[in-house]
C-alpha cells in the first residue's frame, strides 16, 4: 500500500511546479513551453503535473495570475509612497516596467495575440491590467489633486500609460528600466511640443 505524501511535501512539489512554470513562461511564448520539459526542470514525473492541474491552460493560468498579483502589489506599493506626484508616477512606470519585461508571456496574453491561450486568461489579464490601470490613474488623481498636474482624464490617460509601458516592455532595444521610465514620464509630463507649458497656455 502507497502511503498519499503529507500535505507539506505535497505543497512543496506544487509550489515548485508553479516556479518553474512561472520562469518558462516568462522566458518562452505559451506554445513553445512543453511539459516534458517543465516536469524535468521540476524535477517530477509529468503524471504528476496533471495530479496538481488539469491542462497547460490551467498551470500557465495559475503561474501567470501569481506573477501579475506580484507585479499589481508592487504598483500599489510604490502609488503609496509620500512624495510629489510626478516622482511616484515615474516610480510606478519603472515598477511596471520591469515587471512586464520579465514576463512576455503576460504581454501576449494582455494584447490577445496568443490564438494558443484561452478565453479565460484573456479574461484575468483584463482583470489585471484594469488592476494596474487603477493605480496609475490613483497617482493621476493624485497630481490633479495637488496641481502638480493639470485637469485631464485620468483613466484615459492611465490606458495610454499601460500600453506605452507594454510596448516599450517589449521592444528588442529598449532602454533600462530606469532609462524609459525617465522618458515615459517627461513625455507624459511635457508632451512632445517644444514651447514651455505656459506659452501654449497664452496662444491658446
Amino acid at each position: 500500500m502507497t502511503l498519499p505524501f503529507p500535505s507539506s511535501s505535497r505543497n512543496d512539489r506544487r509550489q515548485r511546479i508553479v516556479l518553474v512554470a512561472s520562469q518558462m513562461f516568462a522566458e518562452r511564448a505559451y506554445v513553445e513551453v512543453q511539459m516534458d520539459e517543465l516536469a524535468k526542470a521540476a524535477d517530477v514525473a509529468k503524471p504528476t503535473i496533471y495530479r496538481y492541474f488539469n491542462s497547460k491552460e490551467d498551470l500557465f493560468l495559475e503561474a501567470l495570475d501569481g506573477t501579475m498579483n506580484e507585479l499589481v502589489a508592487e504598483v500599489s506599493r510604490v502609488a503609496d509612497e509620500i512624495a510629489p506626484a510626478p516622482a511616484v508616477l515615474r516610480q510606478v512606470i519603472a515598477a511596471a516596467l520591469k515587471s512586464f519585461a520579465q514576463c512576455t508571456a503576460a504581454i501576449r496574453a494582455l494584447d490577445g495575440s496568443d490564438a494558443a491561450l484561452g478565453e479565460r486568461g484573456r479574461a484575468m489579464m483584463r482583470r489585471r491590467g484594469r488592476q494596474i490601470r487603477e493605480e496609475f490613474a490613483r497617482v493621476l488623481q493624485r497630481g490633479i489633486a495637488t496641481q502638480e498636474f493639470r485637469a485631464f482624464d485620468p483613466d484615459l490617460a492611465s490606458r495610454a500609460i499601460l500600453g506605452a509601458v507594454r510596448m516599450t516592455a517589449t521592444a528588442e532595444d529598449a532602454p533600462n528600466d530606469a532609462e524609459a521610465a525617465r522618458s515615459l514620464t517627461d513625455l507624459l509630463l511635457h508632451g512632445v511640443s517644444a514651447a514651455s507649458v505656459s506659452t501654449r497656455g497664452s496662444q491658446g
